[in-house]
């Protein structure tokens, strides 16, 4: 049974529209749980006393939250990759993020949210919202 650890996990995304993958891992502290979804379709007819479901078409991925504490490093950094102020998002970027080597979740996302936060006494943070979209691999 393989066991995967916070230091088995690579992050990346690409800067720019369909750009290179970055790696960001060292910027993230956290990452949202991946959600899998097929939802049901409901096909119960009248005249029944029973819900009656098909397992449904398409299968969607839950909005993932990854945060960390805010670097404004020119490239890398996940102001660079992540702010979508100021970096253009016209079309989807490239996502992986890896466990252990060679397992993984890869594919195109939207980053749909980007924020700052501060407190007195801590450091600057930052947190990211991507959705998933189109095809995605699961490793």
């Amino acid at each position: 049974m393989a066991v995967y650890g916070s230091n088995s996990i690579k992050v990346e995304i690409d800067l720019a529209d369909g750009g290179a993958l970055t790696d960001i891992t060292a910027y993230v502290t956290k990452i949202g749980d991946i959600n899998v979804n097929k939802g049901l379709i409901d096909v119960t007819p009248f005249g029944t006393a029973s819900a009656a479901f098909l397992q449904g078409v398409f299968k969607t991925y839950d909005p993932i939250e990854i945060s960390g504490f805010f670097d404004d490093t020119a490239s890398t950094g996940p102001d660079a990759i992540l702010n979508i102020g100021k970096v253009t998002h016209a079309v989807t970027r490239s996502f992986k993020l890896t466990y252990g080597g060679t397992k993984y979740t890869s594919g195109e996302c939207w980053i749909t949210a980007y924020k700052r936060g501060d407190e007195v006494g801590g450091y600057v943070t930052y947190s990211a919202t991507v959705q998933l979209t189109g095809t995605i691999t699961e490793n």
